[in-house]
């Protein structure tokens, strides 16, 4: 498997005593959440009491959104002229708790409301012209668009032709040039005055509703409304700072007593076996990788309109069934989803140039157009490149894309425009439609424009620690005091601890050895850590090794008992240990370079030779798949299963007498890894006959 090697650069914060101390003392709350907030930036006392309270009435006037005015004017008249309002959305969760908010408002107004989302496959994203024709005859008036729109030209300039008015509310890029709506109404404008830019589709129809509401009442709006809009919010993975955090700190508290029959159905359906705890302590993790996904499932593979019903009934019967359709649903998407995934995998490793290539391009006629998006950031995720897959249907293509952090995908598919028929979206999200007989094209150019614009050899994954800690800060008090500090996301992180030197006391492979549960001990004090995604295979610790750690501190109640864990982002070997490990890669470029012989305690023998060799054999990797080595924890990993001292030097000796021998082909790829491959020989290898090791041992 070919995976970009990101090197992992920890930076670790200091905290400002002094301002903690003040914070803690004048607000009443305990040094370590002052700590906390210090460290994320709260460091005076009006700031933290702001993010503490995130208070409604702290949101902007919503009349600094461009056309506001004009939106809540032609609402208005429509309402009161009794004219038929169609709320016109998207089939993702932004899209549909958007027009589920604004339907409910509109229609405890008393208007005459319908609702259209497009069905994915055969109309895709945004306006069509078919649709706004249905709609014409049936005597509509006013569209309202919510989260879709601000590219729609065309659509538009069609709908004034024939009668039809368009209020645009959405939170997508704009372009150079509006569409010639009654109002657009989006945050992303060039001349917005609005002092916050980043809310989601869905935030942006409940500064709508504010508006209509002359922007008072916010309570009990806030009360009606954000639990709904803290679903969409999250789900479209915004940024949970400023006014969205507000938002969704009230929706999670609306969420948990929520009298959306819907949200209640789905909440059951989804948290069945740990149903009490959930509810009690939903949070926006609980919506990312709970809720979201259901709701989104509909949208994907199955009946769309399923899940909008799902948040405007009032029938809890029918909130029920379909709360079980979207679990099925979603179940059915993660098995699709797994298809895609191992495909693209299959035409990554076989096709893809890594070296000329950054922008990963695939298509296919089979995949289908509702899971791609997924996939593709999946395989962004691994390959740590942009990913675009292609769904083929006859000579038309849809695609989605996903970017890594630093690479806007919007603006490099835009760089493409004259090859593509449509395409929009965000920095690190965007879509595309595209015939098929230009996707080759397309490749080559995307790839040029990100060539010429942006250097993937610099990507690093950047873990931030807010500060230090010790084993002893692992307690349950302190969890609770994070919690006081949701709802955390993106930009607003779940807080980070570095916890050095640390003893590794026991190891356990858990989740059927996808994962590992630690015990871990310093100065007396011992707890548990978990360190998800890790096989023992691939951990390159012992037990009683010691580590410094990078980790969240997770509170667990399990069946009514809480507990504390620490979850482990990253693992390396304490700083006397990275002086050893140094020093012996200076020992070996020493050796290579015939400035330094080979000392007796480095040089491997037969015995180091077969354990080497043994152990590369048992990775789950096989013959001729490349494979990613850490030297110094390999070495570690040899020593301690087959009970002989390996050093860093004798490994990197050994690798390369194999890689002369065939035994495997050796690729350097930084100074603490390398890049393995097993090959296939036919006999005995006499590792004597090495000309490598016989120059060593003269």
């Amino acid at each position: 498997m070919k995976e970009n090697i990101t090197k992992n650069i920890w930076t670790v914060g200091e905290v400002d005593k002094a301002a903690a101390s003040t914070i803690a003392s004048q607000l009443n709350i305990k040094p370590f959440l002052a700590k906390i907030l210090v460290a994320k930036g709260f460091d005076t006392v009006e700031k933290a009491n702001t993010y503490l309270s995130g208070n409604i009435k702290d949101l902007a006037d919503p009349f600094l959104l461009k056309d506001m005015d004009a939106a809540v004017k032609r609402i208005n008249r429509a309402v009161a002229d009794h004219e038929t309002i169609l709320i016109y959305g998207d089939y993702d969760v932004d899209g549909v708790t958007s027009v589920a908010a604004l339907w409910r408002y509109l229609t405890f107004k008393g208007a005459d409301v319908i609702t259209y989302i497009p069905e994915r496959i055969n109309e895709g994203y945004g306006l069509n012209v078919a649709a706004l024709e249905k709609f014409a005859k049936q005597g509509v008036n006013l569209i309202i668009t919510v989260d879709s729109g601000i590219t729609a030209h065309e659509e538009i300039d069609f709908a004034n032709s024939i009668g039809i008015d368009v209020v645009i509310t959405d939170h997508h890029e704009c372009r150079e040039e509006l569409p010639h709506a009654v109002a657009v109404v989006n945050p992303h404008r060039q001349d917005s005055e609005y002092p916050f830019r980043e809310l989601a589709g869905v935030g942006v129809v409940f500064r709508l509703i504010c508006a209509l509401e002359d922007n008072k009442n916010l309570t009990n709006l806030c009360s009606k409304y954000s639990d709904i809009v803290a679903l969409g919010t999250v789900a479209d993975v915004m940024p949970i700072i400023g006014e969205n955090r507000i938002i969704v700190k009230h929706g999670l508290s609306c969420l948990v007593n929520t009298k959306n029959k819907g949200l209640c159905a789905l909440i059951e359906q989804t948290f069945s076996e740990r149903k009490t705890a959930q509810r009690k302590n939903i949070t926006a993790s609980s919506i990312g990788f709970g809720l979201a996904p259901r709701i989104n499932a509909a949208g994907r593979i199955g009946d769309v309109q399923k899940a909008l019903q799902l948040l405007i009934t009032e029938d809890k019967l029918e909130a029920d069934e379909i709360a079980q359709y979207l679990c099925q649903v979603n179940r059915q998407r993660q098995y699709i989803e797994n298809q895609i995934f191992e495909q693209a995998v299959e035409q990554i490793e076989s096709t893809h140039d890594f070296d000329n290539d950054k922008v990963i391009v695939l298509f296919s006629d089979c995949w289908h157009i509702g899971v791609i998006g997924i996939v593709a950031s999946k395989l962004t995720e691994r390959y740590k490149l942009p990913s675009i897959l292609i769904s083929v249907d006859g000579d038309i293509g849809k695609g989605s894309g996903r970017s890594v952090k630093g690479f806007n995908i919007n603006e490099a598919i835009s760089s493409c425009k004259d090859l593509l028929i449509k395409y929009g979206g965000h920095e690190l999200a965007a879509g595309l439609t595209i015939e098929k007989e230009n996707v080759a094209s397309f490749r080559k150019a995307i790839n040029e424009y990100a060539k010429n614009s942006f250097d993937f050899d610099s990507v690093c994954n950047y873990i931030d620690a807010d500060f230090e800690i010790d084993v002893k800060d692992i307690t349950v008090e302190h969890a609770k005091d994070i919690s006081a500090l949701e709802p955390f996301g993106l930009r607003n992180p779940l807080p980070v601890f570095c916890i050095k030197d640390v003893t590794i006391t026991e190891i356990f492979s858990i989740g059927e050895g996808k994962h590992l549960k630690l015990t871990i001990e310093k100065d007396g004090y011992i707890a548990t850590a978990l360190y998800f995604g890790m096989s023992r295979e691939r951990f390159g610790f012992s037990e009683q090794d010691k580590a410094d750690i990078m980790c969240n501190i997770d509170l667990n109640d399990f069946r009514g008992t809480l507990s504390v864990q620490a979850v482990i982002k990253d693992m390396r070997i304490t700083s006397s240990e990275n002086r050893e490990k140094q020093s012996q890669q200076k020992l070996f470029c020493d050796i290579l370079n015939g400035n330094e012989c080979v000392p007796e305690e480095h040089f491997p023998q037969m015995l180091h030779m077969r354990s080497a060799f043994l152990f590369l054999k048992s990775l789950p990797y096989g013959f001729d798949t490349s494979f990613e080595l850490d030297l110094w924890k390999c070495a570690k990993k040899i020593s301690s299963d087959y009970n002989i001292a390996c050093t860093c030097v004798m490994l990197n000796i050994i690798l390369r007498v194999f890689d002369e021998m065939k035994l495997i082909t050796l690729e350097k790829a930084t100074d603490e890894c390398v890049t393995v491959t097993l090959l296939k020989t036919e006999g005995k290898v006499n590792i004597e006959n090495s000309q490598f090791l016989q120059q060593l041992r003269k």
